[in-house]
């Protein structure tokens, strides 16, 4: 298993976000791979024990987004 360092769900890559720089109070769908089946939906200042830091490809404005998160009601 990867080494995991701790930090926040916006500043994680699995964080499903649209935005380059999310803030702590957007939610947004955690695609962690092992998580991703549940469609947990997390608040950017949320955190757990499977952080990864976004890397700078995970927020260069040129890369194809994921599917968007969908929206809560």
């Amino acid at each position: 298993m990867a080494h995991h360092d701790s930090g926040h769900c916006k500043d994680c890559r699995y964080f499903n976000s649209q935005s380059t720089h999310p803030s702590g109070g957007e939610i947004a769908q955690c695609r962690q791979p092992e998580l991703e089946d549940f469609d947990l939906m997390v608040a950017g200042d949320c955190g757990c024990n499977a952080f990864e830091a976004r890397a700078e490809a995970d927020i260069s404005p040129g890369r194809p987004l994921d599917e968007t998160s969908p929206m809560m009601h």
